[in-house]
């Protein structure tokens, strides 16, 4: 008897290492996105929330595991050389992760593109979010709190009337030209 009990609890363990991570619970094409806040980035600044871009920009959600981890040092590096690319588009890129703030703005400036007097440029086009209780995630299904890297990498194109247009959640790196390409195709083929 105890060895098929134990049998049982080893194939009812196995079949939960191997199934799917459940259902699909992050925000869907035409869904309005969950708001959040988001730091204004200065001392003292006001916060502001996902809503306050209503009307003005698309906002590029962009939930990632870490800062200065090699994926995502790669990420938001391209992210920063095709700043003028994605500004044309309209576009600001939010990264969400769990890390504290400060260690947010030391990879910010890591990453950042240079001028040629070795300043970093183009600072506006990417803010940063820590998300260290992951009620962000939560929101968009991008929380991963059994994991030692708290947030899935998850990618969200929000529209300028705050909804929904284009989703990544398969938890894989996009490559940042591909990203750009796919979503200029698809503000293309929405302006027509």
């Amino acid at each position: 008897m105890l060895p098929v009990i134990t049998l049982l609890f080893a194939v009812s363990g196995f079949a939960q290492l191997t199934a799917a991570t459940g259902p699909d619970n992050a925000p869907k094409i035409g869904d309005m996105a969950p708001d959040f806040q988001v730091s204004a980035g200065g001392r003292g600044a006001q916060p502001m929330s996902l809503k306050d871009f209503v009307g003005k920009k698309r906002v590029l959600v962009m939930f990632f595991p870490g800062a200065f981890t090699p994926g995502c040092t790669q990420e938001f590096t391209e992210a920063g050389q095709f700043y003028e690319k994605i500004a044309a588009l309209n576009i600001q890129m939010l990264g969400i992760s769990a890390d504290l703030p400060g260690a947010q703005r030391a990879f910010k400036d890591s990453v950042a593109p240079r001028g040629a007097d070795g300043k970093p440029v183009a600072q506006e086009a990417l803010t940063f979010v820590s998300d260290r209780s992951l009620d962000i995630g939560k929101k968009y299904d991008a929380a991963n709190p059994a994991s030692p890297q708290p947030e899935k990498r998850y990618y969200f194109l929000i529209d300028d009337k705050g909804k929904v247009v284009w989703r990544s959640v398969d938890g894989k790196l996009v490559p940042t030209d591909k990203l750009v390409a796919d979503l200029g195709a698809l503000l293309k083929s929405a302006s027509n």
